[in-house]
């Protein structure tokens, strides 16, 4: 006989109870005496605190969160199989390789989640009652008449959608490299500005206006640039170690750079002027970037992780989920002994971006105007 896990009264776990055991999970995942999985299936969790936690591997299959607080939390491999997530914060929550399927998110805050490989397809759980066996829909259940989910700006590269239910669903701006929507429903969904290389558009059911201004795969032509924009690289280090008496620099404005791959890793590129460029994904970690020129390009997921970016422009461009880990935010000094700082104002990019890098003083946040 099945138990019941849904009509028998539960009492909701108090924020003392709950802190001691992710406390012992925390333990766990150190591989320190007293640690134990949090097993927290079918618990009741609604408005409590789970805000920058580690919870990777945890439980909360069935489990009611409707509320929390699981802002910036690792949720990494967690299962949330049909957990009603309705109304929580997880902002910034890391939910790689999550099993998220037939989870209800109506209302969720998801702004810069890490989604990637999460699996988010339509599922159902079957319980028994004092009524016979039912089933409970939580990607349906509650958001028949509510707006769809709110997955803007969200990372969730290689994630599966295959047979989801995502009526009025909102992906503008969100990372979905590789991501599969085999049988989806997609009714009322947007895909503004979305990434979506690797994704086969054919899955796509959607107006062609729910994808304006979408980035998909790199054109022939763009391709066929690569020898070109190679040989600009090279001459613009040569200009870097000639001093400027040999080679020239590169200016790169417009292009789209996804092709050149790992081509910028480790390069000599102060300088470099890459104005409107197409850099998704582009990896120019530990590059010297000294006085670069990024205006109003697209740099999402880009990794700047350990470059040299002393004096660079950023302004108005698209960094989210863009890395800085170790990178040099220092202000640049310039001939005349001005000092140039980095400018981000009217880009996108987070504080929680920039935590981990070298500054001797802040750059220009994404509101101030720029002092260059």
């Amino acid at each position: 006989m099945l138990k019941n896990l849904y009509e028998e009264k539960r009492t909701p776990l108090t924020q003392q109870e709950l802190n001691g055991v992710l406390l012992a999970h925390e333990r766990y995942l150190a591989y320190k005496e007293g640690g134990r999985r949090a097993q927290l299936a079918h618990a009741t969790l609604d408005g409590l605190n789970l805000a920058n936690r580690n919870l990777a591997e945890a439980d909360f299959s069935g489990a009611s969160l409707v509320g929390a607080n699981l802002c910036g939390s690792n949720l990494e491999r967690a299962s949330l199989y049909c957990a009603d997530l309705r109304n929580t914060n997880l902002k910034a929550a890391k939910m790689m390789r999550a099993d998220l399927r037939g989870a209800s998110f109506n209302g969720a805050m998801l702004a810069f989640a890490n989604l990637n490989n999460a699996d988010l397809r339509a599922a159902m759980m079957l319980y028994a009652g004092k009524a016979g066996i039912k089933f409970v829909d939580r990607v349906r259940d509650g958001q028949k008449s509510g707006p769809g989910v709110d997955f803007s700006n969200c990372s969730m590269k290689g994630a599966s959608f295959g047979n989801a239910k995502l009526d009025g669903a909102n992906f503008t701006g969100a990372l979905l490299q590789g991501a599969s929507f085999k049988s989806a429903q997609l009714t009322n969904v947007t895909f503004k500005h979305a990434v979506l290389t690797g994704v086969n558009l054919k899955e796509l059911i959607v107006a062609p206006e729910a994808l304006e201004g979408c980035i998909t795969d790199p054109t022939p032509e763009a391709a066929a640039k690569v020898d070109v924009l190679k040989a600009m690289l090279e001459a613009h280090q040569r200009w870097i170690t000639s001093n400027g008496a040999l080679g020239a620099p590169a200016v790169l404005d417009g292009e789209d750079l996804r092709p050149l791959q790992d081509c910028f890793i480790g390069r000599a590129l102060a300088g470099l002027s890459a104005r409107r460029a197409i850099c998704v994904g582009v990896d120019f970690s530990g590059s010297q970037l000294q006085g670069a020129k990024f205006e109003s390009a697209d740099l999402r997921d880009a990794d700047f992780s350990q470059a040299d970016l002393r004096g660079a422009t950023f302004r108005d461009t698209l960094l989210s989920h863009a890395k800085f880990e170790r990178a040099d935010l220092r202000s640049l000094a310039l001939i005349n002994g001005a000092m140039l700082a980095p400018d981000f104002s009217g880009s996108d990019v987070l504080e929680e971006q920039l935590f981990r890098t070298l500054r001797g003083e802040a750059p220009s946040s994404p509101d101030a105007k720029s002092a260059a």
